[in-house]
């Protein structure tokens, strides 16, 4: 009875071989093989004020040969990295245009390096960018502006023009005090730029 148990054992064995030999494979999906390159890419203005647009653009390409085509319409994805603080971070994903050309904006907040990357297809590698580091500044303060009351400047302006005379006043003048002001300034040249001039006492 064990003999005839192993030979039973050795029989399956055997057929299950045969049928694992007849058994195809299915093709396991082809890999992307075309090279594909970011040209033309750019982020800027590489010093933007806070508030403002950075625009960010480049054209995806396809290797032919020896030589670089349009990819037609791909998939790319814009990466900002706000000093170092979330390297590859995907922030937007769109479409190209029919030549591969891609062109977003979006509002400055914080600086930080921007890239761009091409999204693989069947026949197309995917390809990156390098990264642009824009520099994002806080806007400038003013230099004059109205009076926050009818006697009084704000405290960052503090210079009191009269508008009817032309003439400023500092804190500390003898008719500072007195002065009902039309218009405040930081400093004494940003009252002089918009032709007043400075009271004598």
């Amino acid at each position: 009875m064990k003999s005839l148990g192993r030979a039973v054992i050795a029989a399956l064995t055997a057929l299950v071989a045969v049928v694992a030999s007849l058994v195809v494979a299915a093709p396991a999906e082809a890999a992307p093989t075309v090279a594909t390159r970011v040209a033309y890419y750019a982020a800027g203005p590489a010093t933007v004020t806070r508030g403002k647009p950075i625009t960010i653009q480049g054209q995806a390409q396809r290797l032919n040969g020896r030589t670089w085509a349009n990819t037609g319409t791909v998939k790319a994805v814009v990466y900002f990295d706000p000093d170092g603080a979330k390297p590859n971070a995907a922030v937007r994903t769109l479409n190209s245009n029919t030549r591969g050309f891609v062109r977003t904006s979006f509002n400055a907040s914080v600086s930080g390096k921007w890239s761009l990357r091409i999204v693989s297809t069947g026949t197309l590698k995917a390809s990156s960018s390098v990264q642009k580091y824009v520099r994002v500044v806080a806007p400038p303060r003013p230099v004059a502006t109205a009076p926050i009351s009818k006697w009084n400047c704000p405290a960052w302006a503090p210079i009191k023009g009269n508008r009817s005379s032309m003439i400023y006043h500092m804190p500390g003048q003898r008719y500072y005090t007195r002065t009902a002001p039309e218009r405040c300034f930081a400093t004494e040249a940003a009252a002089q730029r918009e032709g007043y001039r400075r009271a004598k006492v």
